[in-house]
């Protein structure tokens, strides 16, 4: 009997697992440019998707890992339809504290890309972008997950206090003068006395 229950319980914890982080058919993901709608799941691991501009995105089961695609050609697609993407990185399906999205990685792992699971139009996705822009980037980096396009006109210095603002709103002790400067004359910064007992969301 003790074994049939942890049989069970391993079986729940795989298809809980599996559900958490499988595309569906009928799913749709944002990525701040286009609205991406599944259209077929082939074989149970391609995953084949379009917008209505007609660009193809394929996407391939890792076999083995779970939550885990790559990009590969589509039928009518010579290049990555993803800006400074290419066939062969990952995807990762990532469903954590409320967030559903797709992260491409580059080879190195770090995620360049962002695509969000959403239920909305595109007309309504583009029109929750454009609000995007006209926010005030400190008023949102700790409740949006904020995609590549969002970024594409932002000034360098600007993005780098973005980035930066996120570690100190957790109190993160900097090294670099001119950082700890500017964020020591906010009236929210406190630093913290070790850095490595900082956790970020998924969102950060």
């Amino acid at each position: 009997m003790k074994k049939l229950l942890l049989a069970s319980a391993f079986c729940l914890m795989g298809l809980l697992e599996l559900q958490a982080q499988t595309i569906k058919e009928g799913d749709k993901f944002f990525d701040g440019i286009s609205l991406y709608t599944v259209q077929e799941v082939r074989m149970g691991s391609i995953v084949y998707m379009t917008t209505s501009q007609d660009n193809e995105l394929t996407l391939e089961k890792v076999a083995g890992k779970a939550g885990e695609y790559k990009i590969i050609p589509s039928r009518q697609a010579d290049e990555c339809p993803i800006r400074f993407a290419a066939f062969g990185w990952r995807v990762q399906y990532i469903r954590q504290d409320g967030m559903n999205f797709l992260a491409v990685r580059k080879p190195n792992g770090d995620a360049m890309w962002t695509m969000v699971l959403t239920p909305d139009s595109e007309d309504d996705c583009l029109a929750q972008q454009q609000d995007l822009v006209s926010e005030l980037p400190s008023e949102i980096i700790r409740t949006t997950l904020i995609n590549t396009p969002y970024l594409y006109n932002m000034p360098r210095e600007e993005m780098r206090l973005l980035r930066n603002e996120i570690l100190a709103r957790h109190g993160y002790r900097f090294k670099s003068k001119d950082l700890q400067e500017w964020f020591g004359q906010q009236f929210w910064y406190h630093p913290v006395a070790d850095n490595s007992k900082i956790k970020l969301s998924i969102i950060e």
